[in-house]
């Protein structure tokens, strides 16, 4: 897949998650749809792929957002690297990796934003937000990883031959 069509993406769905997601909550939060598709793209196609995948998503987060550039870019960098070693090092088993790791880049990214967020002098209750924020998340994402996987899936195959180029 070409980085044209991966920018296109990602800043859809990066206005999404800003826009419409915010009206519509499942347990009292918003899933976080463009680190749904990194850590899919980065199970699937590996740990190069998937940064430049999170750099684009995180860019397109960070500039729709109002905190600082960097605070959803950074861990999505984060996140899809390890997710594309764990995509190299593990035997895929299609139904469970998604399912195991979703939950973990959940848990490693959403206690990034809150740590960089505290960094930067924003208020920041590490227990309230892990209790209301960080794990509701984590169990919406863990239940959407599914789908999210399965579409990613799908343009992997249809792309399969393509590697992304500039």
């Amino acid at each position: 897949m070409n980085v044209y069509w991966s920018f296109l993406l990602l800043s859809l769905a990066a206005l999404l998650q800003s826009t419409l997601l915010p009206q519509v909550k499942v347990l009292g939060v918003q899933p976080d749809l463009v680190l749904l598709i990194v850590v899919a793209w980065s199970l699937l196609r590996g740990a190069e792929e998937g940064m430049l995948w999170a750099l684009i998503g995180g860019l397109a987060l960070d500039t729709l957002s109002g905190a600082q550039l960097g605070v959803n870019t950074l861990p999505l960098l984060l996140i899809s690297f390890l997710a594309g070693l764990w995509q190299r090092g593990l035997v895929r088993l299609e139904v469970l990796v998604p399912l195991v790791a979703i939950p973990v880049a959940t848990l490693v990214y959403q206690g990034a934003m809150v740590a960089l967020l505290k960094l930067l002098g924003w208020p920041a209750a590490w227990r309230a937000a892990f209790r209301y924020s960080i794990l509701p998340t984590t169990l919406v994402n863990t239940l959407l990883m599914p789908a999210a996987y399965v579409l990613m899936r799908w343009i992997h195959r249809r792309t399969q031959d393509e590697n992304i180029e500039w």
